[in-house]
């Protein structure tokens, strides 16, 4: 095709030929506007995916931590055994004590009153402790499970009143042996034997002045919220929460220990979910008891 000569002596391009490049680089540019959109879809999609898998794993990291260091876990329970909510004692040392006077062997939740977690209400303040739908029901903080009667167990390893929990309703003198800390023996480690009152479960003089601390978390729509000791504020550490459940499965032959599964599910954003789940053992519920100390 021959271009046009102008007055000049200059050739031009034609009409067609103009039209020809305007429709080839329209072509280009909706070819790179969808390789664009596609990349930032995918990207999109990517960072979504990644940021539901992060908050998924430092909640489950929270809270599995938290059930292997804690001294006792509420919920769940063997009256209850699988709940969407997750309760267990905190690692604060109200006191300030430790074992064999090392920093590295603290003595938490070791000395509770008739209210062992000491918010003044039936069991956990705003939690259904027992499963029964029934939220802070007896009027009676000393009642730690809510099931109607206070400060029925004793520290033993056993379920003194048939409920399927174990040791979830302590007193004051929490092992009910008429003797500070553990009967004759030294819970201080300070050569003395049985010193003090008998409420005072961890024999260092004063009594009932570290009650439980417990970690709480429960759903709230999409949200899985942490929850600490009354007159904290409640903290999201999962969104986008299709499921959340805790397994509590017995001590079994040749299993040493209860053990609980933790489950939680995410929509990472883009309609997929993200399971995380993971069996854990509570190393320190024993603590309590003599029996063990990490």
């Amino acid at each position: 095709m021959r271009r046009k000569r102008n007055s000049g002596g200059r050739s031009g391009y034609t009409l067609v030929e103009l039209l020809l490049a305007i429709t080839f680089m329209a072509v280009i540019g909706a070819i790179a506007s969808s390789a664009l959109l596609l990349f930032f879809r995918s990207s999109d999609y990517a960072r979504a995916k990644s940021t539901a898998h992060m908050e998924g794993l430092m909640a489950m990291e929270r809270m599995v931590h938290g059930i292997q260091k804690s001294t006792a876990v509420a919920i769940p329970n063997g009256a209850t055994p699988i709940r969407s909510t997750l309760a267990f004692s905190g690692s604060v040392n109200d006191d300030n004590d430790f074992y064999f006077g090392d920093a590295l062997f603290p003595r938490v939740d070791e000395d509770p009153d008739l209210d062992d977690n000491a918010d003044a209400t039936p069991g956990i303040q705003l939690i259904d402790d027992d499963g029964d739908t029934a939220v802070d029901e007896g009027g009676n903080a000393a009642d730690d499970d809510e099931d109607g009667t206070a400060d029925e167990e004793t520290l033993n390893g056993l379920d003194d009143d048939g409920d399927g929990q174990v040791d979830e309703d302590l007193g004051a003198d929490t092992t009910g042996d008429g003797a500070p800390g553990i009967t004759a023996m030294d819970d201080d480690g300070d050569g003395t034997v049985d010193e003090g009152s008998a409420a005072d479960d961890d024999e260092d003089g004063a009594s009932n002045e570290d009650p439980m601390n417990f970690m709480v978390y429960q759903l709230s729509g999409t949200q899985l919220l942490e929850r600490g000791p009354a007159g904290t504020t409640d903290r999201v550490v999962a969104n986008n929460v299709t499921a959340f459940s805790v397994l509590y499965e017995p001590e079994s032959p040749g299993v040493y220990g209860p053990r609980y599964q933790v489950t939680l599910i995410l929509d990472d954003g883009n309609g997929e979910l993200i399971t995380f789940t993971e069996y854990v053992f509570p190393r320190n519920t024993l603590q309590r008891t003599g029996k063990r100390v990490r």
